[in-house]
Parts: structure tokens; sequence; C-alpha cells
């Protein structure tokens, strides 16, 4: 499974530490003219042939020598508080949109300039806090339809068709035949439920996700979006979808072993459906019973400078080398990933691949991922609130209302100091 669909879950720790550590004004590189000579980079093990590709053409246009160390994203991103105030971590690093912000908070992170023209609105506020932005955006992501299609020839286009397929007795579960796998997907995952709740006109926080003391997760958008989830919990599903520790497996197996037409999750899949090798296509997430999209998190990856770093200049130009077109073309050949420049990324599509059209199609529909530190006490109770409406216990609303206000009143204890 991949950092994006956990990233949520694993901003848990990283969002209590809210000790402002080095905390002083954020400095752009540009502030300086003088080209640093040397420049620490740290990278994803997974870009190791990526970053040889371009270090060299970087450390010959302006003559800065890279040291480039590669450590997990989300390890060196926990790292940096400590790592920064002694002098061994990195000037360059990269993190997940909602980790910017948080890592922003914490004085961790310094400002940027972005290139002009290279991004979107949505790539923008991805990466912005407070008004301020602090890195830049490298890939995009968002949860996108995958379907057999060895079962049906064409994706379904809305949730109509899903529920049409939910009937069809030939996806009868093994186990229990009242029940259906023709489609199935992690909603106990507040990652994936987010697209329904907003579809159906719930948020998480006003004001555009930057007033974290209000929320929209139990208006009645919100609760009619929670009540069609739970739909598809009581009326079609095998009760085991409700199980927060094995469903994410069930969805995966139901999925490879030809059972489910339709599945929704993100791109990080794509690698495990391949080594199944079974017959499946890749589209946008279908449209929801009001007419409405789905909307969902959009989420990716960004370069971010190191506040500590006393080599920002450098760094800068870092950022601003490989997020050009030339750069970000080579990222989406190499790790097949979709680039978040928009030139790179218009460019991928062009190459026929389904993934980089789904995914970049939806991403324009899509919400950015929430960046604010608050975000982390999210992602439990509104994991919660779904088991809650879906097993029964509460009402949809009753488990609205729990959730919102478990979250506020945890927001008001750790944030509103």
């Amino acid at each position: 499974m991949s950092t994006w669909k956990k990233l949520g879950m694993g901003v848990l720790a990283t969002g209590l530490a809210l000790t402002l550590v080095g905390c002083g004004n954020s400095k752009s590189s540009s502030s300086s003219s003088k080209m640093d000579k040397t420049l620490k980079v740290s990278a994803d093990p997974s870009y190791k042939s990526y970053m040889k590709s371009v270090i060299p053409k970087f450390e010959k246009k302006y003559n800065v020598k890279v040291k480039v160390s590669y450590k997990a994203m989300l390890d060196e991103d926990d790292a940096l508080k400590l790592d920064g105030p002694s002098g061994k971590g990195p000037d360059v690093l990269m993190a997940p949109y909602d980790r910017v912000g948080q890592m922003a908070s914490q004085g961790q992170l310094s400002t940027v300039k972005l290139t002009s023209g290279r991004y979107n609105a949505t790539g923008k506020k991805s990466v912005t806090y407070k008004n301020k932005v602090y890195a830049a955006p490298v890939t995009i992501e968002s949860d996108v339809l995958y379907y057999n299609k060895k079962l049906i020839k064409t994706a379904p286009k809305n949730f109509k068709e899903l529920e049409k397929l939910a009937s069809d007795k030939k996806y009868a579960y093994a186990n229990d035949k009242t029940k259906s796998v023709a489609f199935l997907t992690q909603w106990t995952n507040f990652y994936n439920a987010f697209g329904v709740i907003k579809g159906y006109g719930g948020y998480v926080f006003a004001d555009g996700n930057t007033n974290a003391k209000k929320m929209g997760l139990n208006n009645s958008g919100a609760v009619e979006g929670l009540t069609y989830m739970t739909k598809w919990f009581t009326k079609y599903w095998p009760s085991g979808m409700q199980n927060v520790t094995s469903n994410e497996n069930f969805v995966t197996s139901q999925f490879t072993s030809n059972k489910t037409a339709a599945v929704i999750d993100g791109p990080w899949m794509a690698a495990t459906y391949k080594k199944s090798n079974i017959d499946y296509g890749v589209a946008v997430l279908p449209k929801l019973n009001n007419g409405k999209d789905y909307q969902a998190f959009a989420g990716g990856k960004a370069w971010a400078i190191s506040n500590y770093s006393k080599h920002k200049t450098a760094a800068q130009a870092w950022l601003d080398f490989i997020s050009n077109k030339t750069n970000q073309n080579k990222l989406y050949k190499s790790a097949s990933e979709i680039p978040a420049n928009t030139a790179a990324r218009k460019e991928a599509v062009s190459t026929g691949d389904d993934m980089a059209t789904a995914v970049s199609k939806q991403y324009d529909k899509d919400v950015p991922l929430i960046n604010l530190p608050q975000m982390s006490e999210v992602w439990t109770p509104a994991q919660t609130m779904v088991t809650n409406a879906a097993s029964g216990k509460m009402t949809p609303k009753q488990a609205a209302n729990k959730a919102q206000k478990t979250i506020l009143t945890n927001i008001s204890q750790k944030y509103d100091k």
C-alpha cells in the first residue's frame, strides 16, 4: 500500500509535534545572488535511477556539487525536526502535500518561489500554507476507477451503473450469496470516503479548508453522502468490508482474482494489479447519484527547502531545475508518476497512458489535499464515523455529529492555546 493512501494516518504523530523548533523567519533563497558550492538533497530510494539522470546536468549548469542521500520520504520528513537544527539534515527534501503545511507550521520549511506558468491552481494551493508557498509540486495523484476488462467492456460512468452490477448474481460473494463483490472500495479510509462526502455537499474545514475552527462533516450534504455509503455496507457488501484492518486486502484479492468488476483506489495499486496479470482499465471516478462529481483528494508530492539550510540559493535553483518540463518528463518516464508541471502532464496524457489520462482528468475535479496541521485530528474520527454508520451502531447523522464534535474538541485542546 502506497504512502499516499496511508498518508492521512501516517501524519498523526507529526501533527502532534507542535513545538515550533527553529521557527525563525523563512527567507527565500532569492535573497542572495551568490550561488552556493554544495547542496545536500534527500530522495526516496525509488528515485535512484531518476536522480542519477538529472544531478549531473544540475551540477554542470549551476557549478554546484550535489550530495544526494536516499531515505524513505516520510522517514526523512520525520527526522528533519532533529537533523535540521543539528546540521545533519538535507537542504532539499520531498514531502506529501499535507505534510508541507504541517512542517511549515513547525518552522521546518523555508518559503520558496514557483516558476510562473508551471502549475494550475490546485497544484499551487497544495503547497500553500497561510498564503505563503513552501514547496514546488512534483507529482499529482488521485483516486481513480479500476475496472476488469474481462468482466465489463467499459468503465461504469455513474453509481447507478455500479448498483446494477451489484444486483447481478454473477458477482455474489462466495461465502454469502446475499452479498455482492461487483464493486468494492475501502470507504473506511476517509481518504477514499471524502469524495462522496464532498460530492453531496459536505466538507472538512470551512472557507475552502483554511478555517479549522468550523467544519462541515455533519451538514445535510455530508450526512446524505454518509447515508449513501452506508447503503453499500448494509445492502450490498459482505460484513468484512467494515473491518478496517482487513478490508483493503479483501478488495485487492477479489479484484485480482477476477471476481470484482470495479474498484476505487489510487495509482499506487497499479503495480499490484499488473503483477496479478488481470486485464484492467483505468478511468475517472463515476458520478454520484445526485449527478455531481466524486471529488476525491488531490494528492501528490513536492520538493521543499529546509528552513535550517545554509544553502537556500542553490536549493531554490534545484527546485526551479527539477520542476521544469524536461525533468518532469524524465520523472514520468522513470517512475511512471504523473507530473505536476502542467506542460509535462499534458505530454504524459498524450502518450495514451490511461492512468495518466484518468489521474489528470480526475485531479482537475478534485479538492487539494488539506495541509493544515489540524487535519491530523480528522482521519481517525472520520474513519469511526463511517464504521459507526455502517455497523448500525449509530444513524449517519449521529455518527457525523459525534465525529465532528470529537475533531473540534481535539483541535481546541491541542491547537487553540
